[in-house]
């Protein structure tokens, strides 16, 4: 069996269609995700884009994907993931291309495309909440979620040295993540403040 993996690049892999989507790395593995990114930090059959630029894996974009029986099937599914995260604001290296990096138009993820990834905004909002300065209402935490800059921001976190939760759903659709945390701040209780 073999699994779609992305990995975040740093911000000198090259520029970015909006500052705060970061590049990613689309590939596809029979190895556990964290082992195969451990071995292209080592050098092992490594892209020379991520060796040189890997930042950290985000489960959040392909933990919603099945394993597949085959390499083949696999590597197609990785391409239909670069595209798709292309079409969202990335620039998603894969095979060889970088989808996205032309430009162009692209659509942020609604409520129904983040439904699959909800235990990472669930996750990601509790991290915000549990490190910000100040109460954070609901609209707050789904500013940072999207990674919006402002005077406020200080008011919440460290800019300098922010949580990784912050603009970690930069590209899903502001209206979309503020409704999804308070929907949580309805279903578990515990995101509840301000």
């Amino acid at each position: 069996m073999a699994r779609v993996y992305v990995i975040e690049l740093t911000q000198a892999a090259g520029r970015r269609r909006d500052p705060r989507i970061p590049w990613v790395y689309v590939g596809s593995s029979a190895r556990d995700p964290e082992i195969r990114f451990a071995q292209h930090r080592r050098g092992y059959k490594s892209s020379g884009l991520v060796r040189r630029f890997a930042l950290r894996l985000r489960p959040d974009l392909y933990a919603d994907l099945p394993a597949h029986r085959g390499s083949r099937a696999a590597q197609t599914a990785e391409v239909a993931r670069a595209a798709e995260l292309a079409e969202a604001g990335f620039v998603a290296h894969c095979d060889g291309t970088s989808h996205g990096a032309e430009g162009g138009f692209w659509q942020p993820w609604g409520e129904d495309r983040l439904e699959p990834v909800a235990t990472h905004i669930r996750d990601a909002a509790h991290e915000l909440f549990g490190s910000a300065f100040s109460p954070l209402s609901v609209s707050d935490c789904a500013r940072l979620l999207h990674g919006e800059r402002g005077f406020w921001t200080d008011e919440f976190i460290d800019r300098a040295d922010p949580p990784p939760a912050y603009g970690l759903f930069s590209h899903a659709g502001l209206d979309a993540l503020e409704r999804r945390v308070a929907s949580l701040e309805r279903d578990d209780g515990r995101v509840g403040v301000g």
